[in-house]
């Protein structure tokens, strides 16, 4: 067994590979019990579209996070109002979003904010599967919701995969990733009495960076402009639990959880790969890189000490050969 210090340099594995992919229901879409911590991070430009692009998104900051969980939409306070959708995700307070998961389809199915509950009559396609570069769709979808007065809101969605490549975000470089151009053109219109007709229109022009095996895009930035401005924004994957895992993975487990002093690592490999285990805090700050080993066919064995950080929640996330693998959440307690 292998005793490891802390260390907070951060090693970096960047293998270029250009590959054409092609994203599957399995690979991209949410599963129940998945979670995910995505910052809120500062627009940055999309750059180019085409074959083997390179995307250097990491000059992205930001200053928060939210954390996300993927369950089933019968358990949500709302749930009956959203008949057809399967999973929902939410990042605390009540709040969730609704979707419809298929071997075929992501679709939206609407969400609820407070007491607005918005349930779409037509959904709307996000994502339609097998999904490839230049693979290109529109998608018209509809939904009433009330918010002190009834609004009526329409709009048409058009999908286009429009280049793969290499992502570099704050979080990590990731290779065979495929770039999914979102455009939604939409409006808003209720009749207010005093006021008369109110009509809002919007154009979202949002870019999505999709890796199969990690069930939530890895990054995306937007242009929303309306009616009285425009805003832009974007956000990155810090940390994701229910990627799926690789075959030459046979197990990874980490313990004891809670731990106080040192953390196990047990990490049972098919054949030999280059191994290095990150560890991140709740917001998705990388805290420490203790570990880049040759991992070797069979049984690796590594001891943490993690006892100098602070107590909390933390994630332990092991590459391979480069390539984000699996995330184990655990607790530092004391």
């Amino acid at each position: 067994m292998k005793k490891i210090l802390l260390s907070v340099t951060f090693i970096a594995n960047v293998v270029v590979a250009f590959a054409q992919p092609t994203i599957s229901a399995s690979g991209v879409n949410p599963v129940i019990g998945d979670q995910l911590i995505m910052a809120t991070a500062t627009y940055v430009s999309p750059g180019n579209s085409g074959a083997s692009q390179t995307w250097n998104l990491s000059s992205m900051t930001s200053s928060a996070s939210n954390t996300y969980t993927a369950v089933a939409t019968s358990s949500t306070p709302n749930g009956s109002s959203f008949p057809n959708s399967n999973v929902a995700l939410g990042s605390g307070g009540g709040n969730y979003s609704y979707y419809k998961t298929s071997s075929s389809s992501f679709q939206n199915y609407g969400f609820n904010s407070g007491t607005t509950v918005m349930s779409y009559s037509d959904p709307e396609d996000f994502l339609r599967f097998p999904c490839a570069f230049n693979n290109t769709y529109s998608d018209s979808w509809a939904v009433t919701f009330v918010n002190t007065y009834t609004f009526y809101r329409t709009g048409t969605t058009t999908v286009t995969a429009d280049s793969y490549g290499t992502l570099i975000t704050p979080d990590g470089t990731f290779n065979n990733v495929l770039r999914v151009h979102f455009v939604q053109n939409y409006q808003d219109s209720a009749y207010i009495p005093s006021y008369g007709t109110y009509l809002e229109t919007y154009n979202n022009d949002e870019y999505m960076w999709y890796l199969n095996g990690n069930h939530f895009p890895i990054a995306f930035v937007y242009t929303l402009t309306y009616s009285t401005g425009t805003s832009q924004g974007g956000s990155y994957m810090s940390n994701v639990l229910g990627v799926d895992e690789p075959s030459v993975l046979k197990s990874f487990t980490v313990f004891p959880n809670p731990v106080s002093s040192d953390l196990h690592f047990d990490i049972n490999m098919k054949e030999n790969q280059n191994i290095e285990i990150q560890l991140f805090n709740e917001i998705g700050s990388l805290v420490a890189t203790p570990v880049s080993d040759n991992a070797n066919t069979g049984r690796n064995e590594y001891n943490v000490h993690v006892g100098d950080l602070p107590e909390g929640i933390y994630f332990a996330r092991i590459i391979l050969d480069g390539t984000l693998t699996s995330t184990r959440r655990f607790t530092v307690s004391r």
